[in-house]
C-alpha cells in the first residue's frame, strides 16, 4: 500500500504532469503571464528583505532576462550557423550587453563581505565576479562575430556556442541569488528559485511559453505550496515577508483556475 501511495505521489510531483486543461498562447498571455510577472516581483521584493541581500542584483537579473527574445531570434534566424542574416539580432544584443555590464558594475561597486556568519557573501560576491568577467567575453566573441560579418569574412561560428555562452551567464547569476540568503532559509530558497522562479523566468519571455505551464503546473503547484508551507507553519517566517508569501500564494492560486 505505501509503495502505491509513493508511486502516485511521484507521478503528481513529476515535472511531465499535464494540467487538466491546456490554455493556448493567447489565453495564457492574457490571463497568466501577468500573474506570473506579479510572482516574480514579489518575490525579488521578498530576498530583498533579507539582511545585506544586494538590491543591485535584480536589475542585472532582469537585464539578463531581457536577452530571452534576442536568443530566440538568434536560433529562428540562424539555427545552425551565425550568417549575415543575424547581424541586426547579433548588435541589439551587443547592445543590451553593454547596459548590463553597465549594471554589473554597479552591482560590484556595492558589493561587500557580510559581517553575519549565517550569510555567505563572500561566494555570492565570487560568482558576481564570474559573471562579470564572462559577460566581457561573451560580448567580446559578439563584438568579433559582428565584425567579421561587417567585413565579409567568412566563419564557421556555431550558434549553438553563443547560447551556450549566454546560458553561463544565467547560471552564474541564479547561483549567486541563492548564495545571497541566510544559511536557514537557503535551501528553502534554492528549491522554489529553481523549480519555479528560475524556470519561469526562462519561459515566460518565449513564444512557446504557455506550453510549459500546460506541462508543468503540478510540479511549480508543489514548489509554492511547499514555500509557503515551510515559512508559515513549519520555520519562522522571515521578518516582513509574510504579506509577499501571501501576495505568491493567491496570486497562484487565482491562475489554477484555468488549468484543473
Amino acid at each position: 500500500m505505501r509503495i502505491i501511495i509513493f508511486l502516485l505521489l511521484a507521478l503528481c510531483l513529476s515535472p511531465q504532469t499535464f494540467a487538466q486543461k491546456s490554455l493556448n498562447r493567447e489565453s495564457f498571455m492574457v490571463n497568466v503571464r501577468p500573474t506570473l510577472s506579479g510572482i516574480l516581483g514579489d518575490f525579488y521584493q521578498m530576498v530583498t528583505l533579507f539582511p545585506e541581500f544586494p538590491r543591485e542584483l535584480i536589475p542585472v537579473i532582469q537585464g539578463l532576462d531581457e536577452l530571452t527574445p534576442q536568443k530566440e531570434l538568434l536560433v529562428s534566424t540562424c539555427p545552425r550557423r551565425i550568417d549575415s542574416k543575424c547581424k541586426v539580432t547579433l548588435d541589439n544584443m551587443r547592445g543590451r550587453l553593454v547596459r548590463l555590464r553597465a549594471q554589473t558594475i554597479v552591482l560590484l561597486n556595492a558589493q561587500r563581505p557580510s559581517a553575519s556568519p549565517y550569510i555567505n557573501s563572500l561566494a555570492g560576491l565570487r560568482l558576481v565576479t564570474e559573471f562579470d568577467q564572462e559577460l566581457e567575453e561573451v560580448k567580446g566573441l559578439l563584438d568579433n562575430t559582428s565584425f567579421l560579418i561587417s567585413a565579409a569574412i567568412p566563419q564557421k561560428r556555431e550558434t549553438y556556442l553563443i547560447l551556450k555562452e549566454l546560458d553561463e551567464l544565467n547560471t552564474l547569476l541564479s547561483l549567486a541569488v541563492v548564495e545571497h540568503i541566510p544559511f536557514l532559509y537557503k535551501e528553502d530558497f534554492r528549491h522554489f528559485f529553481f523549480n519555479f522562479v528560475h524556470p519561469i523566468q526562462q519561459q515566460i519571455s518565449k513564444n512557446s511559453n504557455h506550453e510549459y505551464l500546460n506541462r508543468n503546473i503540478t510540479a511549480l503547484n508543489f514548489a509554492v505550496n511547499l514555500l509557503n508551507q515551510t515559512l508559515t507553519k513549519k520555520k519562522k517566517t522571515p521578518e516582513g515577508m509574510g504579506p509577499f508569501l501571501a501576495a505568491i500564494h493567491n496570486r497562484w492560486n487565482s491562475l489554477l483556475r484555468y488549468y484543473f
